[in-house]
């Protein structure tokens, strides 16, 4: 990979970072429920995740400084979310994203998301404090299969050398992503279903499983 560098992602990369966050919250499906709950387009979710990475934000999936990206050719190819849990004055990142949401997203679609709640209750998945987050994998069609985002997640790892946890989360649904997590030595350690109809309506799958691994840097 020697032309494919490895370093953080900058205020420069907020587009392609835009379109990681898109792409893996889509998980393989029509569905991305930042606009289906908020009623939103994609394009105007787009716009809205440029405006909280901008906001610059640390600690949670909206914040440049968790992203490492590889390089090549001069343009991000692949990035990867990751950070220290409560490591912002011991706040956990759902507290930070929902503040960055409700500053950013329009009033008539947070008050949306009130009368949807129920349909993403059963598959919130709580973050452990003080462990390593994964989030938001992802590698340009063009870049994939040249192992790029295991090589990201384990400059994450690096970040963090006294930390001994990592965690990710995945639909369940999702064989690629949990297959790759698996190999990187993340094993399932619970699953998370909703039991509400609606919930395929606005997400990927209605099912997620919260993976982890032991760091052993």
């Amino acid at each position: 990979m020697t032309d494919h560098a490895i370093r953080p992602a900058t205020t420069a990369d907020v587009d392609f970072l835009a379109e990681a966050i898109i792409a893996a919250e889509k998980s393989n499906s029509p569905r991305l429920g930042l606009a289906t709950l908020f009623g939103l387009t994609e394009e105007e979710v787009r716009a809205l995740i440029i405006a909280m990475l901008r906001e610059e934000v640390d600690g949670c999936e909206y914040s440049i400084s968790s992203f490492l990206v590889v390089e090549h050719e001069g343009r991000a190819v692949a990035a990867v979310a990751g950070w220290l849990e409560g490591s912002e004055d011991d706040m956990p990142s759902g507290l930070l994203k929902s503040n960055l949401i409700g500053f950013t997203f329009p009033p008539e679609s947070i008050a949306l998301l009130r009368t949807r709640a129920e349909v993403i209750s059963g598959i919130q998945i709580d973050r452990e404090m003080g462990s390593v987050q994964i989030e938001y994998v992802y590698a340009h069609p063009d870049e994939r299969g040249k192992g790029l985002a295991a090589k990201l997640i384990a400059a994450h790892f690096a970040r963090f050398p006294r930390v001994r946890k990592a965690q990710v989360q995945a639909f369940s649904d999702n064989p690629v992503a949990i297959g790759l997590y698996q190999r990187l030595g993340f094993r399932i350690v619970h699953t998370f279903t909703s039991k509400n109809p609606d919930t395929i309506r606005f997400m990927p799958f209605h099912e997620k499983v919260l993976m982890e691994r032991v760091i052993d840097n």
